[in-house]
């Protein structure tokens, strides 16, 4: 995983959810969106690394600006994903404002790409630009 600084600021806007379990059901749902193969009751630490494999595939593999955009958006979430997964059961609080920070961020990386970038069934797949 790449270091990503996220500051607490970072979690404003629409639909970031306000409870733990909309969360975590918030960033499996994303990460299916992103062509994962998500198991039944995700944990943090499983969403950090779908999520973490597609940032990289869009990192890696393509040359266009906005999808290398959306990778940024996408480790950082992935970062904020393995703080919760390293905490645990513990500060709760804390947690939860990581949880947030992931779902805000991953709501940027799909902001981000462009209108006609559609997602894959295939993780190993990766969205792409019509042309």
């Amino acid at each position: 995983m790449q270091d990503v600084v996220v500051t607490n600021g970072d979690v404003e806007g629409p639909g970031v959810p306000l409870s733990r379990e909309d969360a975590v059901a918030a960033l499996g749902e994303a990460a299916q969106w992103w062509g994962c193969d998500v198991p039944d009751d995700p944990g943090a630490g499983e969403l950090a690394e779908l999520l973490d494999e597609v940032a990289v595939r869009l990192r890696d593999r393509q040359t266009d600006e906005q999808l290398r955009g959306a990778a940024k958006y996408l480790a950082e979430a992935t970062e904020a994903l393995g703080a919760v997964a390293r905490l645990g059961g513990l500060l709760p609080v804390v947690s939860l404002c990581h949880l947030r920070t992931a779902v805000a961020k991953e709501q940027q990386a799909r902001r981000g790409l462009p209108h006609t970038a559609i997602p894959h069934a295939d993780a190993k797949t990766l969205p792409v630009a019509a042309s």
